[in-house]
């Protein structure tokens, strides 16, 4: 996959030569989030190994803004975490016979936030799941609009009222406008303190009709 967007900059498959520039973009996107958790030059590496086409990332000239990291997964209903899910970030997890594509992360550089560059990325992963005959995508939404109501209520609270729709999260509530629908918190999923250590389980389909729970 290569293409422009919004006018001025390259979505395209991850290759090997961006993969020091993916690893230092997640520092800076996931400041808070713990260093086992933040992918290295040689996970981008071999995520490309395994699963090329779920790899993608977007260039301003040569320079990495954004990138996203894919696997293949079914719905697991049972609790997971998400070094347990991508096999502590190496993607032996991947399933190329899965019913999803799962989604481990979308980073965009702060100086390019709020252009639509995130939109364009799950746009061009829905495109991905369609090419690999799956449902569609499912994901793991980090709620940080917690981080500034932390004192006045739990990250369980915060969760079933962003689900309900009766809050507003900068993370989640952005990726329902694209189109996922919000399933269930994942308490403990990662350890990042500005979301609770917690995500939101959410899930795009390709039929409208489709629901996460249902098999093949």
């Amino acid at each position: 996959m290569k293409k422009e967007i919004l006018g001025k900059y390259i979505l395209q498959t991850a290759t090997p030569e961006y993969a020091k520039q993916e690893a230092e973009l997640q520092k800076i996107v996931f400041p808070t989030l713990s260093d086992e958790e933040l992918m290295t030059e040689a996970q981008y590496k071999r995520h490309i190994e395994i699963f090329p086409e779920g790899q993608m990332i977007v260039l301003d000239g040569d320079r990495v803004i954004a990138a996203t990291t894919t696997l293949m997964q079914n719905h697991h209903k049972e609790p997971h975490t998400f070094l347990e899910i991508s096999d502590n970030l190496w993607l032996g997890t991947h399933d190329p016979k899965a019913d999803w594509l799962y989604g481990l992360d979308v980073s965009v550089h702060p100086d390019y936030q709020g252009k639509g560059i995130g939109r364009e990325i799950y746009n061009a992963r829905q495109e991905v799941a369609k090419q690999m005959g799956t449902k569609g995508q499912m994901t793991a939404g980090m709620p940080i609009g917690f981080d500034k109501v932390k004192d006045k209520m739990t990250i369980a609270e915060y969760c079933d009222k962003l689900i309900k729709g009766e809050i507003i999260d900068p993370t989640v509530t952005a990726q329902t406008k694209c189109g996922f629908i919000l399933v269930e918190p994942l308490f403990d999923y990662l350890d990042d303190p500005r979301s609770g250590n917690c995500s939101v389980l959410m899930y795009w389909p390709l039929d409208s009709n489709t629901k996460l729970s249902e098999n093949k």
